[in-house]
């Protein structure tokens, strides 16, 4: 009877124990699992909550992007998470009257009135500023290669004219003005309403009919005679939306009916120079919109293999998933063929959260390495 006793007590002092457990010291593996399920001022307040999470390791990658919608003057904007239904809500008053133009890296490529180009970062409030425009800003795509902040970013944007004249603008972090390169194309080419990708050292645009235009900075602008693709089967073909994303190193479009009826994914043969079909993203996920569209490895499980969309049903985000081939949401039981019953956010693009990130004055200085 006394060993039972003596047990019981034993136990009873094990559970108090555990019931008074610091949460400071929680393994940090445990941490770790808990910050891919967090969302923007989540995580700030993660860090706050004591030292030991403050200097848990926050791992960008496990971070999944968001979307980033920007009210009727760009200073209310709100950020939807793909998992949840809140949206999270940021004052940025230095966007006032600025339009997003492309997203890479936690940073937004923004355009103010006719001449303004700025980097911004919303979620550290780091500004960058570029030098003037010297045409008024119509360019059909932009795009950059890297942050900012670094010596090799480069800033590349085109507009394409009657599917036979272009006109380049690029520009290098350190330089004082734009390099503008106009002419003829070699072949005809309709530039598609998304921007360009910097893809081995080149930038590729994507044309409507799934054909690509290809700029080697300091050697030419070109139209390749392949790939091409037949359009999508449907009878309203002119509202077809195509996107172009790199995933793991490869080029993916993704073409999309009138409301969705028809979606096609397809990967760029280098070698073959053929678009072929792809039937499973394994563990990757698409993020798409027309201004800014990129790729992600799985932050939680049931996400992969989908790709997430500008759209809403209700206050959850939509997305197509190739396994089933419909479109769903993660916060209610939507499951539809196509996109009728859901709502297009406009003035919007996806964004990497990067908030633990401080510049220095120079880092913040376009000029500073010329």
């Amino acid at each position: 009877m006394a060993d039972g006793a003596n047990r019981e007590v034993e136990n009873s002092k094990e559970s108090e124990k555990e019931l008074n457990r610091d949460w400071a010291n929680l393994p940090t593996d445990v941490l770790c699992l808990m910050l891919p399920h967090l969302f923007l001022g989540d995580i700030k307040r993660f860090h706050n909550v004591c030292r030991s999470w403050r200097l848990a390791p926050t791992d960008q990658s496990v971070q999944s992007p968001v979307l980033m919608c920007f009210g009727n003057d760009s200073t209310r904007c709100k950020f939807f998470h793909p998992l949840y239904k809140d949206s999270y809500s940021m004052y940025i008053p230095e966007l006032f009257g600025a339009i997003p133009r492309f997203s890479k890296g936690g940073w937004l490529l923004m355009s103010r009135g006719k001449y303004s180009v700025f980097f911004f970062n919303p979620f550290t409030k780091a500004l960058i500023n570029l030098p003037a425009l010297p045409d008024m800003y119509d360019f059909g795509g932009i795009t950059f290669t890297s942050s900012p902040t670094l010596s090799d970013c480069k800033v590349f944007g085109i507009s394409v004219k009657f599917e036979e004249y272009f006109s380049i603008s690029t520009i290098c972090r350190g330089e004082e003005s734009w390099h503008v390169l106009r002419g003829e194309n070699n072949l005809p080419f309709f530039l598609s309403h998304c921007n360009p990708v910097f893809h081995h050292g080149e930038f590729y645009c994507l044309g409507r009919h799934g054909n690509l235009g290809v700029f080697n900075p300091g050697e030419d602008w070109r139209i390749l005679d392949k790939p091409h693709r037949q359009p999508l089967d449907d009878p309203i073909v002119s509202h077809e939306r195509n996107f172009l994303v790199e995933c793991n190193g490869e080029l993916l479009s993704v073409s999309m009916s009138f409301m969705g009826k028809l979606i096609s994914v397809l990967k760029l043969d280098s070698v073959e120079m053929a678009w072929h079909k792809v039937d499973s993203l394994v563990d990757q996920m698409l993020f798409v919109s027309h201004t800014s569209s990129l790729s992600a490895k799985r932050v939680v499980q049931g996400m992969e293999n989908k790709i997430y969309l500008p759209r809403i049903h209700g206050k959850c985000g939509v997305f197509y998933s190739l396994a089933s081939g419909l479109f769903q949401t993660l916060g209610n039981d939507f499951t539809h063929k196509d996109l009728h019953g859901t709502g297009e956010l406009l003035s919007c693009c996806w964004i990497e959260p990067k908030a633990n990130t401080s510049y220095s004055e120079e880092e913040l200085n376009w000029f500073e390495d010329a």
